[in-house]
């Protein structure tokens, strides 16, 4: 009523929302959200934000249970921090959601099968999920347990490769990295093939240090560890000594083979190298490096048919004392090996060992154990649209694997897709 003299009229107004209850009726609400968002709790994926369940409509009963279903509603802003408002990525179908259920308990809620997150701007090309159940060998975290033998020191030392994912990085159709790539002493896995191939960059001697082209041939290329040419990449005999001269008509006896110092002006460290080249022993090669003699071994190198295969020299005098002159004992070396072993099983390569192994051997450590090989292999999994980390245990063999992971089946018990 209005004021008919002078005073004060006070008008109240209820502004209250209500939905009557009468009409029973739950809202509907369809929304674009961002696809894996955080749960609400912070801990896990939103399970409403997961592919699998785009379309699906859930019957809502909180803001809490909002947000552990959906997320926290999101808004862009730009980097200063000021909030980008009417950006069409924002969230606003979930913050709507959000301030019904601060007035009602029950809603219904569909998101449809958009990933708002997907239509942000990059500066990197756009690519597509992989496929379900493809499998990543992730590198950048992958420890290859790759220790090289130092009989000097007596010690091991950890050598990280450089790891090949590019074919183009590769010689022709083979494993083979470029020349081109890495340094003389590195190490490079190829993780283009299934079955990553270890390979070493062998210095070894020159053409001017050697007669031998099994030798100078490979100088400065990358070898597979194991192989013969990276086995005669390191010197299996070592002279310590430079003589200006040796005897002439002094000999010694390699692998049962005899070798005479050649007359002068020939009997040098060179002359005898040279000698011994001419000699065509199985398997032993030789070179003079700082005027040294140095004898090189392969797998075929043996001194009395016991120990074909890994590659025996077995060095002594003939007549006079030769070995004396060069800094070398008389003795049976053996050429590089390759050791592919748990921690437990670390090999006994020492000079006061059974059988001593030259420098440039190579111990891979098999278990993650100080540094020893973890293979982290990732299988894409599509409901959750990421990569999953699989167990993967190694072995020295596949008989080894085998019996590892199926005992007592021989291996029928083995499940598909273990790794």
């Amino acid at each position: 009523m209005a004021l008919i003299s002078p005073g004060v009229e006070v008008t109240v107004i209820d502004e209250s929302q209500y939905i009557p209850a009468a009409t029973n009726s739950v809202p509907y609400i369809l929304i674009a959200t961002a696809q894996n968002k955080v749960s609400g709790t912070g801990v896990g994926v939103a399970a409403g934000t997961l592919a699998a369940n785009a379309n699906r409509i859930f019957l809502i009963d909180s803001q809490r249970d909002l947000a552990n279903t959906f997320g926290v509603p999101f808004f862009y802003k730009t980097t200063a921090g000021t909030p980008i408002n009417g950006y069409e990525l924002n969230e606003y179908g979930l913050l709507a959601a959000y301030s019904a259920l601060g007035i009602t308990n029950r809603a219904y809620v569909q998101r449809v099968d958009v990933d708002l997150a997907a239509l942000t701007a990059s500066l990197t090309r756009p690519t597509g999920s992989p496929d379900n159940g493809t499998y990543w060998l992730d590198t950048a975290n992958t420890l290859w347990g790759i220790f090289q033998w130092n009989q000097t020191t007596a010690a091991f030392t950890n050598q990280i490769p450089l790891v090949i994912t590019d074919s183009t990085d590769l010689q022709g159709a083979t494993t083979v990295p470029l020349q081109s790539i890495g340094a003389i002493g590195d190490y490079a896995v190829t993780a283009t093939n299934v079955n990553n191939p270890g390979y070493f960059k062998r210095g070894g001697p020159t053409t001017s240090q050697t007669s031998a082209t099994d030798l100078s041939d490979h100088y400065n290329t990358w070898v597979e560890v194991g192989s013969d040419e990276w086995k005669t990449a390191w010197a299996t005999v070592q002279g310590t000594l430079a003589p200006v001269s040796l005897t002439t008509n002094n000999t010694i006896v390699i692998n049962g083979t005899t070798v005479t110092v050649p007359a002068s002006p020939n009997n040098t460290v060179q002359g005898l190298s040279n000698a011994i080249n001419t000699a065509a022993i199985t398997g032993v090669y030789s070179a003079f490096v700082d005027d040294k003699l140095q004898i090189y071994a392969d797998s075929a190198a043996t001194a009395d048919g016991s120990t074909g295969g890994e590659g025996a020299v077995e060095i002594r005098n003939g007549t006079g004392t030769p070995l004396a002159d060069l800094g070398i004992t008389a003795n049976t070396y053996f050429a590089p090996a390759f050791l592919a072993a748990y921690s437990y099983q670390a090999p006994r390569w020492r000079a006061t060992d059974d059988q001593p192994e030259p420098t440039g051997s190579v111990w891979q450590k098999i278990n993650n154990v100080n540094l020893g090989a973890n293979i982290v292999v990732k299988k894409y999994n599509s409901t959750l649209g990421a990569f999953v980390q699989q167990a993967c245990n190694i072995y020295g063999t596949t008989g080894a694997a085998i019996y590892g992971l199926d005992p007592a089946g021989g291996g029928q018990n083995i499940p598909v897709g273990t790794t």
